[in-house]
């Protein structure tokens, strides 16, 4: 059985991710240092799906086994530390490393950027060498569409200018990653992920916050004035095209995905979309566009996975029905 090391497991993708793991029969090590970026008891639950004991003792470096899957345990932890890292590779034997562990969130990166840079560079560069020190199998990094910045509605020129701090770290952390496969000629895959959305996802996120507005009628704040266009996609499609990824051994050790659709949708046609499901009529509220906001951006079609469903994973309005039906 070849045992993974995922971190931000506690995340919204990370336990999509631990799931599709464990239901393969991979042994799992999730690493989450449960901060408090947003409302922490939407990770404790993701966490208490797979069988962790939201109740239990979940003090810093403690390993808590599943109560539901035998093969996965989780441990509270920061990525940038060591000797913990070094310790878990010693004692589960780790094999391949889903590293999606991050500070997220473009807006308000300016504010604090030093953390932005220690989880970001710094916790990535420690999991890419004790990775390598271990020969890892293969080594997969969810990067950002925020490396791009703002791109056109037709254009397919792949240019890395990020605009906010959060996306300078994630692209940072690409081009250590790229040096960490080419000399030390350990299998890296970069997969950089666009607007996915779906069950137990984030509360900040913009489909996430449209349900629930929608439901209890609280305004919905657009940022341009609703000119914004996102390449939305759904959790379901991101995990698989991952899992994919993380069994493919990239090509000369190193590799680089857009995990998109390929299709921009201006956000006030979601929220439009979301009223016909939903049956309600959304408050909208204009409020100030935040510098380091990115106006539109969708995935390049030569950097998408192949053999991918792509007819069903642009279906956003089917897979929106299935998501607020949940």
């Amino acid at each position: 059985m070849s045992s993974v090391l995922l971190t931000g497991g506690a995340g919204f993708l990370g336990y999509h991710f631990s799931k599709k793991l464990l239901e393969n029969n991979f042994s799992v090590v999730i690493v989450d240092n449960l901060d408090d970026f947003y409302d922490i008891n939407y990770k404790l639950q993701r966490l208490s799906f797979i069988g962790i004991d939201s109740a239990a003792e979940l003090s810093y470096g403690n390993e808590l086994v599943s109560k539901i899957y035998p093969d996965a345990k989780f441990i509270r932890g920061d990525i940038c530390d060591k000797n913990l890292i070094d310790r878990i590779f010693r004692e589960n034997r780790i094999q391949y490393v889903m590293h999606m562990a991050a500070r997220s969130g473009a807006r308000g990166s300016f504010s604090n950027p030093h953390e932005y840079v220690k989880d970001n560079v710094d916790g990535t560069t420690n999991l890419l060498d004790v990775s390598s020190k271990n020969q890892v199998k293969h080594f997969v990094f969810t990067s950002s569409s925020s490396v791009y910045g703002n791109s056109g509605l037709d254009d397919e020129k792949i240019e890395l200018k990020p605009i906010s701090i959060y996306g300078a770290t994630k692209l940072a952390a690409e081009i250590i990653s790229e040096s960490y496969a080419r000399c030390k000629k350990m299998p890296v895959t970069i997969g950089r992920l666009f607007s996915v959305y779906g069950p137990w996802g984030r509360p900040d996120g913009f489909i996430h916050k449209c349900v629930q507005n929608l439901k209890n009628n609280i305004s919905i704040e657009l940022f341009n004035n609703g000119n914004m266009w996102r390449d939305f996609i759904y959790v379901d499609d991101v995990v698989e095209l991952l899992f994919r990824m993380m069994l493919s051994k990239p090509s000369d050790n190193f590799k680089v995905y857009d995990v998109g659709t390929g299709v921009a949708t201006k956000i006030t046609d979601v929220v439009e979309t979301l009223e016909r499901l939903l049956g309600a009529k959304a408050r909208l509220k204009t409020v100030s566009t935040d510098a380091s906001e990115i106006v539109s951006v969708k995935a390049h079609r030569k950097l998408m996975f192949n053999n991918v469903d792509i007819q069903s994973a642009t279906n956003l309005e089917g897979n929106l029905r299935k998501f607020v039906n949940i």
